[in-house]
């Protein structure tokens, strides 16, 4: 072993978890490496930092979360059996650990960054994202990389009214409340999860639990990092600007002034469009003049600096851009079965903001079918975001789905969820799409409430009506404004980003990012019920549209009938190699879907289809009594028997010596089509049904 690589190692118990992080033998030529294990799971957070590059305008990070299906022994269902681009999971995964990692950079680091981690092991039992959040943190300490670290990620569930870090998977299953928090010394700087219909004062008790939890970690990855971390990276300070180009920027701000105050988004953008390129050309030339450089880069920062600075100013004196009241939502439109093809849809606006979603039904076979790392399985409810450029009037080409878009759409599923009924009691798969045909400020709040409406629209029995709204903050000292239903310029320049989605009785999910340090818990208690007054209110709009689910399907919706078989007959059902009910289908023009447990789903367009293979299913299943009596149809006579059918595709024979009988010969008493009485007395030893006449 290389005498400079010595390896480093804590152990650190998050509830019942024993968690090790260890550093100085796995990656040595990056500029921090940790290795975590926990259970079976093996992870690996690397952290590599390029060059100075003073002509670079933003900050470069990559936050990458990758699976290694051969570390649960499973091999990739991808082309050539490898992995290959990320999954949306490792893509949300990526998202969660970037979005609680980047507002730690300090201003002024431009390095570009990677950080990159990889699950070599699996332990199905173990949140193993949310767990890799404290390699990464622990990483960026005790590298040279300046940060403002460190943070801790939990993932909290609350089951029986007690709350649990980092909980197993039964201990997840019948939890109400779910939740990643990421905590910093500053206090929560970041939340996402789902709930069933949980109160404001529940979600607050989480978060305490979560910073409680917190706690003795953060201090035991500084005391580490004091240890064995290496001298920061100095970050370049900039030359102070001469006073004449000073002067310039100060003419800027009557301009920035006036243009805050129209309403108009577009009258606003352009006109600070216009007072930023009158300030460029001034500055340029007076650059000219002095024989100094024009740094755009500094200067751009310095007046969006001035937007952001004279614009929060005006939200803390009560002047929001568009003139509305701090807790007051933009006007509402909405419409249901706007689209005459599909099974359900919808179109929402709030403000210029506007979702247009439609609700597809399918049977069971039509389910997304996910795989990771630990195998397949498959989601009947899925709903998915789409963001074109045109929405926010960008003349550039549609590309597949980011990660924003990603994020998006299961922040909007995973709202909805908690309404949408199991399979036993709608055996469907349902598909929702939001395509953003206007944004400004919140699409994902438009599609859960574009999701609902177009759910009722296709008659999905919810169990209550969900909406969703955002909500910012701007603070300074101890002043502070909440805002209800922030638009996109508001959240630029806020100081968190905090959407909230429930029911009239509880919150169904809630995502927060805080770009300050420590929110007071009495803000965060304003701002949840600021935000339940915007739910409600935007809810009683939604059911003037449509006051609840269609007690109805779309006519050309599938139809779908549910049974349940005895086990022994599955097989029958089935047929060899599957071709009963491949027939049957084919004969039927349904599809058929039945499990091990006996549950059978058939779907199908034609009602009277349907009803075909549910009667041939029944048949399969019928089983008589000993003693019953039947009606019997005569198929052929053919001493010494009798060969009739019980029911369809159930034959038996009747002897002669059973059959009541005057004189004359059996084959001139019954013809094909005659109806006999008969008893079912037992089976014979082949198993054939054994029948005589009834009296």
């Amino acid at each position: 072993m290389d005498k400079h690589i010595m390896k480093h190692e804590i152990d650190i118990t998050i509830g019942s978890r024993n968690i090790s992080l260890e550093t100085g033998i796995w990656a040595p030529q990056t500029n921090a490496s940790v290795v975590l294990r926990c259970g079976k799971a093996v992870l690996l957070v690397t952290v590599v930092a390029g060059e100075e590059n003073p002509d670079q305008d933003f900050f470069p990070l990559t936050v990458e979360y990758r699976e290694r299906f051969a570390g649960a022994g499973h091999f990739p269902v991808g082309a050539g059996r490898r992995e290959l681009r990320s999954s949306d999971a490792e893509t949300l995964s990526s998202r969660l650990n970037d979005r609680s990692l980047r507002p730690l950079f300090p201003k002024g680091y431009s390095r570009e960054t990677v950080i990159t981690i990889m699950a070599f092991s699996g332990d199905e039992d173990l949140d193993m994202p949310t767990a890799a959040l404290n390699a990464a943190s622990l990483a960026l300490m005790i590298s040279d990389i300046p940060w403002d670290g460190p943070v801790v990620g939990l993932r909290i569930v609350r089951k029986d009214r007690q709350f649990i870090a980092f909980p197993t998977r039964a201990e997840t299953e019948g939890s109400d409340m779910n939740f990643v928090i990421s905590v910093a010394p500053s206090g929560i700087i970041m939340v996402e999860g789902g709930a069933s219909e949980v109160s404001e004062d529940d979600l607050i008790e989480c978060m305490d639990f979560a910073s409680q939890t917190a706690a003795p970690i953060l201090e035991i990855q500084r005391r580490f990092a004091g240890e064995c971390g290496k001298t920061k990276l100095s970050l370049i300070e900039p030359e102070p600007d001469p006073q004449e180009m000073l002067d310039i920027f100060a003419s800027a701000r009557e301009p920035v002034q006036n243009a805050l105050h129209l309403g108009d988004k577009w009258d606003r953008t352009n006109a600070l469009k216009d007072a930023k390129n009158l300030m460029f050309t001034q500055l340029q030339a007076k650059s000219e003049e002095l024989e100094i450089p024009f740094n755009k880069t500094h200067w751009n920062e310095a007046f969006e600096n001035l937007v952001r600075t004279n614009a929060r100013a005006n939200i803390l004196n009560g002047e929001r851009f568009d003139g509305r009241k701090l807790d007051q939502v933009r006007p509402l439109m909405s419409q249901v079965s706007v689209l005459p093809g599909a099974h359900g849809s919808s179109f929402f606006s709030r403000g210029l903001t506007q979702s247009l979603s439609t609700c597809t039904l399918g049977g069971l076979r039509d389910a997304l079918r996910l795989d990771d790392m630990f195998g397949s399985r498959d989601c009947n409810f899925f709903l998915h975001y789409n963001f074109p450029p045109y929405s926010v009037g960008e003349a550039r080409g549609q590309k597949a789905p980011g990660r924003r878009e990603i994020g998006h759409g299961m922040l909007a599923q995973r709202a909805l969820s908690a309404v949408i009924p199991n399979t036993e009691q709608f055996p469907y798969t349902i598909r929702l799409v939001s395509d953003i045909l206007s944004s400004d400020g919140s699409s994902s709040m438009a599609t859960v409430c574009a999701g609902c409406l177009a759910l009722m629209d296709a008659g999905v029995p919810i169990k209550a009506p969900v909406t969703g709204i955002a909500m910012g903050l701007i603070s300074e000292g101890d002043r502070h404004a909440i805002l209800t239903d922030i638009v996109g310029d508001e959240d630029h320049l806020g100081d968190m980003d905090f959407k909230v989605c429930g029911t009239k009785h509880g919150v169904t999910a809630l995502q927060m990012d805080l770009k300050i340090e420590g929110l007071p818990r009495e803000t965060m208690r304003q701002a949840l019920m600021q935000a339940k007054q915007a739910r409600h209110y935007i809810l009683d709009h939604i059911l003037k549209t449509i006051p609840g689910p269609r007690n109805h399907l779309a006519e050309h919706a599938p139809k779908i009938v549910q049974l349940t078989v005895r086990k022994s007959v599955i097989g029958d059902i089935i047929g060899s190699g599957g071709a009963n009910i491949r027939a049957l289908m084919a004969q039927t023009q349904t599809q058929i879907d039945i499990d091990d447990n006996g549950c059978v789903r058939i779907s199908g367009s034609d009602e009277a289809g349907i009803q075909a293979a549910r009667i041939a299913v029944m048949v399969k299943n019928k089983r008589f009594a000993i003693g019953e009596v039947t009606q019997a149809y005569v198929l052929f006579v053919k001493a010494p028997f009798v060969r009739v059918e019980l029911m369809p595709n159930m034959e038996a024979s009747l002897h002669f010596n059973d059959i009541q009988s005057d004189g004359g010969f059996i084959e001139d008493r019954y013809k094909p089509g005659d109806t006999i009485a008969v008893r079912i007395v037992g089976t014979d030893d082949r198993g054939n049904i054994r029948i005589t006449q009834a009296n």
